[in-house]
């Protein structure tokens, strides 16, 4: 019998992106009221209205057993203490004719990058340098920053928040929907 090279085996591993994020109620609250401002003034669309304020800790792909994974990552948190995240004013990513991406800059990036690096050593993906940050809106058009740039000062956000655990997010590789939501891990008091 010949071989269908196109048929998937049913016991084919499935691929997932994995996210890894640290997130406060308190802060979302406020993020949300900085993100309506900035529709009011530029308009954002549904998904960036939508999204959950978050910092990005590690982004990497897995395919197999999830239970193991979560092991792994367990392991890897392990010891590591919670700790005071603080967020100090606005900033942008991008260049002056692409859109552009608002965020609010993390102050003390030392323990976010110890939990990166964590992740990095046991699930090595890509290695690339890490730049905490907290995304307000994604895709502002870069003909509507001067309609921004005049009340600028409206959208600095100062605050903190403990940050006492990490949410684990995942999607099917391909799949442009929303990540489900794993697990979180709390991390030491």
């Amino acid at each position: 019998m010949k071989k269908d090279n196109n048929q998937m085996s049913l016991f084919a591993a499935i691929t997932y992106e994995y996210l890894l994020v640290i997130s406060s109620m308190e802060v979302e609250k406020d993020i949300r009221s900085v993100r309506a401002k900035l529709h009011q003034l530029v308009g954002l669309s549904r998904n960036v209205l939508n999204s959950v304020p978050h910092i990005s800790l590690y982004y990497f792909l897995h395919a197999g057993d999830g239970d193991t994974m979560i092991k792994r990552m367990l392991e890897a948190l392990s010891g590591i203490k919670s700790f005071q995240v603080k967020l100090e004013g606005v900033a942008f990513f991008g260049r002056e004719n692409y859109d552009r991406t608002m965020y609010i800059k993390v102050e003390n990036s030392e323990p976010i990058q110890q939990l990166h690096l964590a992740m990095q050593k046991t699930f090595p993906y890509k290695k690339e340098k890490l730049n905490p940050h907290l995304t307000v809106a994604r895709g502002i058009p870069a003909g509507k920053m001067e309609l921004i740039e005049p009340s600028l000062s409206d959208f600095e956000y100062y605050g903190e928040f403990d940050c006492a655990q990490v949410t684990v997010l995942r999607r099917m590789l391909g799949n442009e929907g929303p990540y489900e939501l794993v697990r979180i891990i709390n991390l030491e008091d």
